[in-house]
This record gives C-alpha cells, structure tokens and sequence, in this order.
C-alpha cells in the first residue's frame, strides 16, 4: 500500500541535490520551494519555470497542508520533485512544439508521469 511522502523543504533540497546526479541534471541551477496553493496554478501540485538558455528553473511543491481533501491517491512530494525534473529533459523540445499546444502537452504529461513513477517505485526496492 501507498503512503504519503511529505518532506520539509530542507529535505526536498536534499533529494533535489540526490535527483539531479542521478537524472544527470548537475549542470542545472535549480531553486526549490515549497509553496501554498495561493501561490500556483489551480489545483497544481507542483511546478517547474526554466530559462533554457541559463539551465536555471525553479520548482514549487504543493505544501501538504494545501492537499485537497477529495484527492485521488496519496500525495508524494518526491514523486512531484522527479516529475518536475523531468521537465527539465524535455524543455528544449517543450520550448519548440509544446508551447500551445495540448495535445503535446498530454503525451508529455503522460509520458513523465509514469518514468517519474518507475523511478521511485525502483528507488525504493
């Protein structure tokens, strides 16, 4: 069974420093925060900004004390951190098809979603 993974934001930092090397993202200089839900995109749990040109981004988590109560699944805030990451992969080709674009957007959604799922899932075997 699922359990929910919150961490203080002194503990993301320490799993965004762990996710870059393993994702081979040192070269990036990401900020990490958490942040209240007045603070984002409605009903975001996370999000990624980057300067493609710089590799500087910065990623927001959802404070867990914004999780919705009618929430599908449980709430893992390192599973949020590796799928903003990810972003990180695809922002140059994001950056030339993906921008107005859903139906990109959707296969991109997905397809991250379930490597940033495998990743934790083989990270914590």
């Amino acid at each position: 069974m699922l359990k929910e993974v919150i961490y203080t934001e002194e503990q993301l930092n320490e799993r965004l420093a762990y996710w870059q090397e393993k994702l081979r993202l040192q070269d990036w200089i990401i900020e990490l925060r958490i942040a209240r839900s007045r603070n984002m995109m409605q009903d975001a749990s996370a999000a990624v900004d980057w300067t493609l040109s710089r590799k500087m981004a910065s990623i927001n988590i959802l404070d867990h004390i914004d999780y919705p109560n009618d929430i599908v699944g449980v709430r893992d805030m390192e599973n949020d951190l590796v799928h903003e990451l990810l972003h990180l992969h695809f922002a140059p080709i994001s950056d030339h098809y993906g921008n107005n674009n859903d139906i990109y957007s959707t296969f991109e959604e997905q397809a991250i979603e379930s490597i940033a799922y495998g990743l934790i899932a083989a990270e914590r075997k």
